[in-house]
């Protein structure tokens, strides 16, 4: 063991004051308060070795973070620190999801099958659909907005249903209650959502005493956290069993601390109960975003400090990432916290206030294109453009398309592939009888899938336009088989698409419904893009169409937008012709693009954690960017998306609506 006064050097580092401050400091329990681009990982990975230098014992170490990404940066910092290859191995780094996992495998005796892809619980989430749908003792039966099979809404109920167990607001807010549309509004969801989720956890669990039968991403967090809140003081005590978070630990760090939710901190607590271990963990609380798994600062906060212990705050304010001028723009966005930039050059910013569509059109096109402040050589993946809304890619995967620029998204589908549109060029496709001129297969029949999810609408077996076998047991998989079979058929033979459209999708849609889709087919046959500008939206009500398959807001919200954006996108052709052909087109060079060294165009959300040299935000209008206005997670989605820029920053707005938060940042 070292002297208790000895001081760890790493290799290739000399740390800041700041830096020093943390690695030295002896305190049972220290939270660090981060900026971006501060290195937080490589402070806490240097306040670890400088705790294994004082003798902690390697294998009695836990770090825990969210991502598997972020457990390979940890290692990689340890690594970089000079630490040896057995002493780094020794050390348990893991996230918070597989930390959980191995200790629920230890406490049910069996491993439980996973199912990380969406598409894998789709059927689960489906059948809790039905579950709902079909109970004869609903009380609120007018309060279930799902009017079909419920396809489309199962991407959105999952990502509502990671949120809801993240927060545990059922079990902390709702907890022997029962549930109605008043208790959802009061929880801030939708009826629907909660009656759906609860048939699905059901469903999950499969009525086995021990353990469910799968679990999804964040689910094993969710159970562990469950079981301890259900089984306070731990019935293991009556058997003589150690408690199953009784692991003797010495030393506890949490990595990215701003991502943790209820259900994560509910099995730290746990920890730091069961162990008489030091804590540090490390978060930039701006980086907050609640809307995807419930994070909240609190948890580095004042919930620490009342639910845990009171704790030692020390700050990491420089960035390593970007320049002054940039570090004294975030710092206004954030409040003005203390915020300083390690590194000698500086990170330009622009600011561009564009007059038209047309101009913002050149703007963005020149910025790519010329790579704008980067070397000529620069591949496109240095470039990286964040938007706040999905909606607005329309027009910009557009404009990539036409000029060539390989891109690749993150955080939603490329416009093409989203349902609403498939719908529109669905609707175009069959009305006009020239499905053939979509080449490929498989994008045909999501075409006329979503023809029918949108419509409300079924296939039929006969000529009655009742849906197959409806008073069989097997009524729903039969009638699945039924429409798939029937897609598969058409989508072969693209000549059969106007009788699909005319005997199967317009025939049993519902009256209301079918009424529309006639009028906007009307608007569709007349060829004429003014005609679509003009009458579409109105004709069509997307958003009475999005409501009936559709259960959260944002959403239908985002249905709207996107068909919104390609209405737009007809401006400048001649006929429908010629645009319904150029997104044929369109489609083909998107299949053809390289997957490497493109542009990423990305939500907000799905950037945290990265970083590239010139970062685009176009869109910060006025009522635009912050439709909600001043909250929370708007400032914070501005804070990341500025903060993952390293040599150029490049933002977009309305000369005549720029946001108030551009100002603020004493860019205006």
């Amino acid at each position: 063991m070292s002297s208790p006064d000895a001081v760890f050097e790493p290799k290739g580092l000399v740390p800041t004051a700041e830096q020093r401050a943390i690695q030295l400091a002896r305190k049972a329990h220290l939270i660090i308060e981060a900026n971006a681009g501060a290195a937080k990982t490589t402070t806490l990975a240097l306040r670890l070795a400088q705790a294994l230098l004082r003798g902690a014992d390697p294998t009695r170490v836990l770090v825990l973070t969210y991502t598997d990404a972020a457990v390979q940066a940890f290692q990689d910092a340890l690594a970089r620190m000079g630490l040896p290859a057995a002493t780094r191995r020794a050390v348990q780094v893991s996230t918070f999801e597989a930390f959980c996992a191995a200790r629920l495998r230890h406490i049910e005796g069996t491993d439980t099958p996973t199912l990380p892809l969406a598409e894998q619980r789709r059927p689960h989430v489906l059948a809790a659909i039905a579950r709902v749908q079909q109970r004869m003792d609903e009380p609120y039966p007018e309060a279930l907005s799902i009017h079909d099979s419920g396809e489309a809404s199962v991407e959105g109920l999952l990502a509502s249903f990671e949120y809801l167990k993240g927060t545990l607001l059922l079990h902390t807010e709702a907890a022997d209650r029962r549930l109605s549309p008043a208790l959802a509004a009061e929880l801030g969801q939708d009826y629907m959502t909660l009656k759906v989720l609860r048939a699905y956890e059901h469903i999950r669990r499969g009525g086995h005493p021990d353990h469910p039968v799968f679990r999804g991403p964040q689910d094993a967090t969710y159970d562990l956290a469950c079981l301890l809140r259900d089984d306070e003081g731990w019935l293991g005590g009556e058997t003589g069993q150690d408690h199953p978070l009784a692991l003797g630990l010495q030393l506890l760090l949490v990595d990215e601390m701003h991502d943790t939710n209820r259900a994560m901190f509910t099995v730290l607590r746990e920890l730091m109960a069961r162990n008489h271990a030091g804590f540090v963990g490390v978060g930039d609380r701006d980086q907050v975003i609640h809307a995807l798994t419930g994070a909240d600062a609190t948890f580095m906060g004042e919930t620490f400090d009342r639910e845990v212990a009171p704790a030692t705050r020390l700050p990491l304010s420089t960035s390593w990432r970007f320049g002054p001028r940039l570090a004294q723009a975030v710092s206004r966005v954030a409040r003005h916290k203390p915020y300083a930039a390690q590194t000698a050059r500086d990170t330009a910013i622009e600011l561009i206030r564009t007059t038209d569509l047309a101009d913002q059109r050149w703007q963005l096109t020149r910025l790519v294109r010329d790579r704008v402040g980067l070397p000529p050589e620069a591949p496109l993946s240095a470039i990286a453009i964040l938007l706040r809304h999905p909606h607005q890619s329309v027009e910009l995967e557009n404009l990539l398309l036409d000029h060539g620029l390989d891109y690749r998204t993150t955080g939603f589908q490329p416009y093409l592939q989203r349902p609403e549109v498939l719908f529109v060029r669905g609707l175009y496709a069959c009305g006009r009888a020239c499905l053939e001129g979509i080449e490929r297969v498989e994008v045909r029949q999501a075409v006329l899938n979503a023809l029918l999810s949108f419509s409300g609408s079924f296939v039929s077996e006969g000529d009655d336009g009742a849906p197959a076998s409806s008073d069989a047991p097997d009524a729903q998989a039969r009638q699945q088989k039924l429409q798939a079979q029937a897609i598969r058929e058409v989508a072969q033979q693209p000549t059969l698409a106007q009788a699909f459209l005319n005997n199967q999708v317009l025939r049993n849609a519902p009256s209301a419904v079918r009424e529309r889709l006639e009028d906007a087919l009307d608007v569709l046959d007349s060829d004429d893009p003014e005609q679509l500008q003009r009458r579409f939206m109105a004709v069509l009500q997307p958003q009475a169409l999005a409501e009936r398959v559709l259960v959260r807001s944002q959403d239908i919200a985002q249905v709207v937008g996107n068909i919104e954006g390609l209405i737009r996108s007809a401006h400048g052709f001649d006929h429908l012709t010629s645009f319904f052909r150029a997104m044929n087109e369109r489609e083909l060079r998107q299949q053809a693009m390289k997957a490497q060294h493109c542009l990423l165009l990305s939500s907000i959300e799905a950037a945290k954690g990265l970083e590239f040299d010139h970062v685009i935000v176009p869109g910060l209008n006025r009522g635009e960017f912050a439709p909600g206005g001043d909250t929370v997670d708007n400032r914070n989605l501005l804070y990341v998306a500025m903060t993952r820029a390293r040599q150029r920053l490049t933002l977009l707005c309305d000369a005549d609506r720029p946001s108030a938060y551009l100002r603020e940042a004493g860019l205006l």
